[in-house]
């Protein structure tokens, strides 16, 4: 029987949930299940194109992080070329594509879009997954184009630039990897200061906490020591 609490009808349409987290991966398994979904699960991309075509499912839960590999949208770009016709959520932590790597309006069409943090129940991933598969998809399941998301008010370059940041890069590695000057990197850097209402006090260095900020958001550990030997904090 469906769940009464669910408002959604699902009439066993299949689904297929990647996450490379296990006990997340289970619980969200579980709980579709028990919403009347059948559920089939992968942990990375090989397994979920395998399960895919055995599945042939109507709808598709997917992170965007699934580890060292493919991402979540390199891997929706390629089931979906099969034309199947599969709906597809992404539920991940990330504020939206740009912390990806991605441009903000680069997903595919049609597409759900669910940040972890702001989904307080599984009633609303199962009404996501049947207006996603119904073609119904609104502006209250595309959390990657809220205004209030987490740092919406920076630019791509920002982003990336703050990414590289988190991931322990110097200056003169950011530039020579994004094909710039080490001095177009700091401009950036003080550019998104300036928008997030940066404290760069005297006890703080500033290249900690912006990464610090963005890792918080992209949920990536951060790399110890946080800038190499003879990097100067960014002023």
């Amino acid at each position: 029987m469906p769940d009464p609490t669910s408002g959604v009808h699902a009439h066993h349409r299949s689904v297929l949930v990647v996450e490379d987290e296990p006990l997340l991966r289970e619980l969200l398994g579980s709980a579709l299940e028990r919403r009347d979904f059948e559920v089939v699960t992968a942990g990375s991309p090989s397994e979920a194109r395998r399960a895919f075509r055995a599945l042939d499912p109507d709808g598709i839960v997917m992170d965007v992080d699934l580890g060292p590999g493919p991402n979540g949208f390199d891997l929706a770009e390629s089931l979906l070329a099969e034309e199947t016709g599969a709906a597809v959520v992404f539920l991940t932590n990330l504020p939206d594509p740009r912390f990806a790597g991605r441009a903000a309006d680069d997903l595919p069409p049609g597409i759900a879009y669910l940040r972890k943090s702001a989904v307080h129940d599984i009633d609303l991933l199962a009404r996501t997954l049947d207006a996603t598969m119904r073609g119904a998809v609104d502006a209250q399941i595309r959390h990657d184009r809220d205004p209030a998301r987490p740092l919406s008010g920076l630019t791509h370059r920002q982003v990336e630039v703050l990414r590289l940041l988190a991931l322990g890069y110097t200056n003169a590695r950011i530039a020579e990897t994004r094909g710039t000057t080490e001095k177009a990197v700091e401009k950036t850097v003080a550019r998104a200061m300036t928008v997030l209402g940066a404290d760069a006090g005297a006890d703080q260095n500033v290249r900690v906490a912006l990464a610090r900020q963005y890792a918080g958001l992209a949920g990536e550990p951060l790399p110890l020591p946080l800038h190499e030997e003879g990097d100067a904090p960014i002023p």
